[in-house]
């Protein structure tokens, strides 16, 4: 059993974790309603949105049937990433 135990937690700490963007509080932020816009206008569908740890807009939704979740900046509003699930 501790074998087993061992080599789980080598395994989760040798495992690249994925790493999201990370973002500044900006001083005066992008309303969170034009990232949606600008992710609604490349075809996409909004299942809900959050704001993260580290401040960025985080969007998951659907783009022609593929599930994603899109970063956008507070402070710029241009999107940072995009990871498809």
């Amino acid at each position: 059993m501790k074998k087993y135990l061992l080599a789980t937690a080598l395994a989760a700490l040798t495992t690249p974790a994925l790493a999201e963007p990370s973002c500044s509080p900006a001083e005066s932020a992008t309303p969170v309603w034009q990232a949606i816009k600008a992710f609604e206008e490349q075809g996409g569908e909004v299942m809900k949105f959050k704001i993260n740890g580290g401040n960025c807009y985080e969007i998951y939704g659907k783009i022609d049937g593929r599930k994603m979740e899109v970063f956008f900046d507070p402070a710029t509003g241009q999107e940072l990433e995009r990871i498809e699930s």
